[in-house]
């Protein structure tokens, strides 16, 4: 049998698990691995090991990062913190639109998880602008999330891309040079679309109220990029550039400022959260390592070789793994272990790679997608109006990011 076909076969696996019975992800991408792997032929004891090596890889990458940038998350809920950022932000941006845009965008980068940024700013965004008419703003919101997650490193999304294909590379920071632009321009381009889509609509405008203290809500958010700063520009700080240290430092600081009773929930409430997506990511992890040790990518650049350029190749297989296992960063870790194994990718523009993977991961953010189930709680949207207002301008989005990527390798000298 084809390894390709036996591929598909596990994707639509994943896919009817994820979608009809809505089997945990992790179960779904363990039993999956074992599946493929048996399939192919490789022997148990030695496949168990490459599960688990899968696995331990992912859990090295992103443990602290993960479960600091949630535990911060909850912490600031709890507070009551996270209306003030939201209040501060819509005083600068003026319009709901840019408010929900730029909070989304913002919060998904030092919380590490584009669903639980869409989770605090949800409800300020019901309180803000009015519960009826506050759908269309969290579609923005939850767009924009995704844009800086899957774009901008230290985000979990771009870290194993990194980590996997490009180990070598000494100064990742270096990558958001060209990774942070394009996502400021593919939020101002949403943006720009939401005006349009909302500028009949009149928003209830409600007054937040809050006594918490500016600096204390801000602090915890804005110590993990200040410490990686230093890092980076002080050689004597060199150690805070690594960013679990200087997110875990942001969670030490959350921990002094939000009070005894928001640290305990938000410590309990966010260690069970981080243990969820961590369990997720490790399935994924086993999921890609299991694809990567066999014969998959040499078989697929078999068929692709001469027919299209190497460059749109992370592109689709991202593109395909979202479609089935719905996480963006199950889909860039996985397709990142899938191509480590590939040839034909040393010409490629390492962020212009970046770049073709983070489109494909929001091209098919359809019923397999948690965040698509998240939103339409969220909104109240029949899932007719949910493909319309978040799927497709994802597509959207995920098609210029590709073009991107394009543009980039173009420029490098090489397609």
């Amino acid at each position: 049998m084809s390894i390709i076909l036996i591929f598909g076969g596990i994707l639509l696996y994943i896919l009817i698990l994820t979608v009809r019975f809505r089997v945990s992800p992790f179960v779904t991408l363990i039993s999956a691995s074992f599946i493929y792997g048996i399939l192919e032929g490789s022997d148990p004891v030695i496949l168990y090991q490459i599960i688990i090596s899968g696995a331990a890889k992912i859990f090295q990458l992103l443990a602290i990062m993960v479960f600091c940038g949630v535990c911060i998350a909850h912490m600031l809920r709890k507070s009551g913190y996270i209306d003030v950022i939201v209040d501060d932000i819509s005083k600068i941006m003026k319009n709901p639109v840019d408010t929900a845009g730029v909070g989304g965008f913002i919060l998904s980068l030092p919380l590490m998880c584009c669903n639980t940024a869409f989770v605090l700013i949800a409800p300020v965004i019901e309180q803000t602008v009015g519960k009826k008419t506050s759908a269309p703003y969290l579609y923005i919101a939850a767009i924009a999330s995704i844009i800086s997650f899957v774009l901008i490193y230290p985000s979990p999304a771009v870290v194993p891309v990194i980590a996997t294909l490009l180990p070598v590379l000494t100064d990742p920071w270096r990558l958001d040079i060209v990774l942070i632009p394009v996502a400021v321009i593919m939020l101002i381009l949403i943006l720009l679309f939401a005006r349009k889509k909302t500028r009949n609509l009149k928003p209830v405008k409600i007054t937040v109220i809050s006594d918490h203290s500016r600096i204390k809500a801000w602090t915890p958010v804005l110590t993990p990029f200040i410490l990686a700063g230093l890092g980076l520009l002080i050689p004597a700080f060199s150690f805070f550039s690594m960013i679990s240290v200087a997110l875990f430092c942001g969670m030490l600081v959350a921990m002094i400022l939000v009070g005894k009773e928001a640290r305990d929930t938000g410590v309990h409430d966010g260690t069970k959260y981080a243990g969820l997506i961590m369990f997720d990511l490790c399935g994924a992890g086993a999921f890609g390592a299991v694809i990567a040790s066999g014969s998959f990518p040499e078989e697929v650049f078999t068929l692709v070789s001469g027919n299209i350029p190497a460059l749109f190749l992370p592109f689709i297989l991202a593109a395909t793994i979202q479609a089935a296992a719905g996480s963006r960063v199950v889909s860039a870790a996985t397709t990142a272990q899938i191509l480590v194994k590939a040839t034909g990718f040393s010409d490629l523009e390492p962020t212009a790679l970046i770049l073709m993977i983070a489109g494909g991961s929001c091209m098919i953010s359809f019923v397999s997608d948690p965040y698509f189930w998240l939103v339409k709680r969220f909104t109240g949207d029949d899932t007719a109006e949910v493909i319309h207002n978040y799927t497709l301008p994802l597509a959207g989005i995920g098609l210029l990011i590709g073009l991107a990527g394009v543009l980039v390798q173009v420029l490098s000298g090489h397609l």
